[in-house]
């Protein structure tokens, strides 16, 4: 506290000092209005800081030496003329050296001082607590950058440190099931399920649905963390064809779901193909498996006017209750009691969620129990200049 006090009393002297002398007043302001206003390195500054400072001085010990070298010309007195010349410079001299170091020393403490403030905040960074940020320098210089990309840096590692913090958490919360599922068997088998063929057969069948229940949920964990770092390749593509080629899919898996499709040849977009792909295969798994055998889904293209297109799958199922679609895209939220449905992760939508705002497209949804569902995906027209 007492450091602090001294150093504002300090400065309310400094500045007190240099409006005294209103011309180094001036000229700072002067300065701090150019550092602001003109993108210019520090080294640049400092020279020409530095050429201002020399430019002064040597104006101030010329315009002497011509009042001297005049005065003794009118006056006839050349030997006085020497002798105060030599007295003036044996004087100046020391005092523009003194002059020009301490102006230096100011110089250098002043473009370093958010040098200073940057260690200062950095030291307030730390793992737990990635929230802080450097101030901005109001210097249009390296300094300003540093600042900017150092930020820019911060921002980037606490969203990383934020995707780990919520697959760990995630990962455990969702993963202590089936693992006390698999837990519970294996004591079983290791007590008396050796000898018992139902007791194993049910063990065996029960441990490997857990096994894969659990490998599910860590490819889609991970899936979900290498998202929130993915950067979309987006390019041209046809819309309808890839579309067209997941239907398709389906009618070869042969699912007892009626699956059709409407669009038109051509409907051309700019996004990432592979993951428009695994959107729409999101939504429209998540439409078959709502659906009841028999049921159908129905799958539609439209391009959109300016640019863009929307995908609509519907489906005739059993549909998401009020209570339930403000949440069905968040992670591990599941409605299968309701729904009527398990064997879900509670991560798919999560994902086609995640997608869609990387590709800055919009995810919609109606839905009704019992009366089926509506998932719109809306692209949004190519950026200028793409």
């Amino acid at each position: 506290m007492g450091g602090g006090k001294k150093t504002n009393k300090k400065a309310v002297w400094v500045n007190v000092l240099v409006w005294i002398f209103f011309p180094i007043g001036l000229f700072r302001l002067l300065y701090r209005a150019m550092l602001s206003r003109f993108r210019m390195d520090i080294a640049t500054k400092t020279t020409l800081l530095n050429s201002v400072l020399f430019f002064f001085m040597l104006s101030g010990y010329s315009a002497f030496v011509i009042a001297n070298v005049a005065v003794a010309v009118h006056d006839g007195v050349y030997d006085r003329l020497l002798v105060n010349v030599i007295i003036a410079t044996a004087i100046i001299l020391p005092v523009f050296v003194a002059v020009f170091v301490a102006f230096s020393t100011l110089t250098s403490r002043s473009m370093l001082s958010p040098v200073r403030r940057m260690i200062k905040k950095m030291d307030e960074i730390s793992g737990e607590d990635l929230s802080a940020r450097l101030d901005p320098v109001d210097a249009q210089d390296e300094l300003m950058l540093l600042t900017d990309r150092i930020n820019s840096m911060l921002d980037d590692i606490e969203e990383s440190f934020k995707r780990q913090r919520n697959f760990v958490s995630d990962a455990s919360h969702e993963l202590r099931t089936p693992i006390s599922v698999v837990q519970g068997y294996s004591d079983l088998l290791s007590r008396w399920g050796k000898d018992d063929p139902a007791v194993l057969d049910e063990s065996i069948q029960a441990i490997r649905a857990e096994a894969a229940n659990m490998k599910t949920i860590v490819e889609q964990l991970l899936y979900l963390a290498k998202l929130g770092s993915f950067k979309p390749h987006s390019r041209e593509f046809n819309l309808s064809e890839a579309i067209t080629d997941i239907v398709e899919g389906y009618d070869v898996a042969a699912v007892k779901r009626t699956i059709t499709l409407d669009c038109p040849p051509s409907v051309p977009v700019v996004a990432d193909r592979s993951l428009t792909v695994e959107l729409v295969r999101i939504i429209t798994d998540n439409a078959i498996k709502y659906t009841n055998d028999g049921g159908s889904v129905h799958v539609g293209v439209k391009p959109i006017e300016g640019g863009g297109a929307t995908v609509v799958v519907v489906d005739d199922g059993i549909g998401i209750s009020a209570e339930d679609l403000p949440h069905i895209f968040d992670r591990f939220y599941r409605c299968d009691k309701v729904r009527g449905r398990s064997g879900s992760t509670g991560l798919g939508l999560a994902i086609a969620k995640s997608i869609t705002d990387m590709m800055g497209g919009n995810i919609d949804v109606r839905s009704a129990p019992k009366v089926g569902s509506t998932f719109t995906i809306t692209f949004p027209p190519p950026l200028r200049g793409l």
